[in-house]
């Protein structure tokens, strides 16, 4: 016992002590940013482990193209010198999407990462648009803008803000009319994870308040406004590889509302989301996606209904809002594999989802599911953008074979 006691000690005594930690290349993220994420302080040993685990959480902010960290030995002990290579943090995006649907939209985004080197984050978004075969609308108008700043004050306290207003001439039933659409919120959370690289659950809660009104001849009574509490959860294990991810997160957010506390009606909005990242193989960035997400609505106006699948970004095969109901769910499976480049991937994708209690709508139920053969483009030079497009086929119904392309 003596002996590995005598042992231990040895072979800390022979790790060396942090004795600093500097950081270089990071023109804007300031430092205590990347410190917060690392699990080794001055005087700490320099243990090998410990180093690999904070480079990763540092990579895993996403505001990075490159992570280094290095030890320069010293007398009493060694330096730890880590360089980062920045991305781009301000992307104006002009926005024109159609479809084969004749719809069509346009507009512009500003997106601005690591507002003052505290990887605050901004973003303000403004869409028109035309759609000539939808249910629910003819013509839209969108602005909205979401603000989110982390660890506030260098607390483990999240604060998110948004506000919105959207302008649609709605078809109707009996003919056109108009609707104005608000919504503001604010959401405070608190990150519970210990761990480094970040691991654990975020819990949170707030106040969304939104209010609809109708217009015109064939208008139908306005819905009026809600006041909702907002609760959220959100599981997050996942490590950021600059071309693909690897890990897992879940997050649930439940809104609630009472037509006896300062609301014109009362709701239940229920949604959950899980995605898996599965690194395939030993080719780099090879990798399959798992995904699973639905929604349940309750008690609110059925004016509209609360959930649609199809289109670009769920059931690719279908058009937008093929489906429609006050429940949906949806489930898929995502192949990446690198064609040639890393930024580059070949995607391949299978889709199954439905939904139930439709207000209006052409058509609700299923299974419904489609498979798309196309590809998706990383900008790694930008945070969190990616680009994708290609061909995907209805397996039931559907107007056949349908192009489809999104970013985000």
């Amino acid at each position: 016992m003596l002996f590995l006691l005598g042992s231990a000690g040895a072979a800390a005594a022979e790790t060396p002590r942090v004795t600093e930690i500097r950081f270089a290349g990071n023109a804007v993220t300031r430092p205590e940013v990347m410190l917060r994420e690392m699990n080794l302080r001055p005087g700490d040993p320099a243990d090998p482990d410990r180093i690999a685990r904070s480079r990763q959480a540092i990579l895993d902010l996403g505001l990075f193209r490159e992570v280094r960290i290095e030890q320069v030995p010293e007398a009493d002990g060694v330096a730890l010198d880590v360089h980062v290579r920045e991305k781009r943090y301000v992307l104006p995006i002009p926005r024109a999407d159609t479809s084969t649907d004749r719809d069509y939209s346009y507009g512009g985004q500003l997106r601005w990462s690591n507002i003052g080197g505290l990887n605050h984050s901004m973003n303000v978004y403004i869409e028109q648009g035309r759609f000539r075969d939808d249910l629910n609308r003819e013509r839209e108008r969108t602005a909205r803008l979401a603000y989110t700043a982390p660890y506030v004050f260098d607390t483990p306290y999240n604060l998110s803000t948004s506000i919105g207003r959207l302008e649609r001439v709605n078809p109707g039933q009996t003919g056109s009319f108009e609707e104005t659409f608000h919504h503001a919120e604010l959401h405070l959370s608190r990150d519970l994870s210990w761990r480094r690289p970040r691991r654990g659950w975020t819990f949170g809660g707030g106040l969304l308040w939104q209010t609809q009104r109708a217009e015109g001849e064939f208008a139908p009574p306005s819905d009026g406004e809600a006041l909702a509490a907002v609760l959220s959860a959100d599981f997050h294990d996942v490590r950021f590889n600059v071309y693909s991810e690897s890990g897992r997160r879940f997050v649930t957010r439940l809104e609630t509302a009472s037509d006896a506390l300062l609301s014109d009606y009362g709701y239940t909005r229920l949604t959950g989301r899980y995605i898996e990242y599965r690194p395939l193989g030993d080719t780099p960035h090879q990798t399959l996606h798992l995904i699973a997400d639905g929604g349940w609505y309750a008690d609110g106006p059925r004016s509209r209904n609360a959930f649609s699948l199809g289109g670009a970004s769920r059931l690719r095969g279908y058009e937008s809002d093929w489906l429609e109901g006050q429940r949906y769910w949806h489930i898929a499976a995502e192949y990446l594999r690198p064609l040639g480049r890393n930024w580059l991937r070949l995607l391949a994708v299978a889709e199954a989802g439905g939904t139930d209690d439709a207000v209006l709508g052409r058509r609700e139920g299923g299974p419904y599911a489609s498979v798309g053969l196309g590809v998706r483009i990383r900008l790694t030079w930008f945070v969190d953008i990616e680009i994708e497009a290609g061909i995907a086929y209805p397996l039931r119904g559907g107007d056949g074979a349908r192009f489809f392309a999104r970013g985000n």
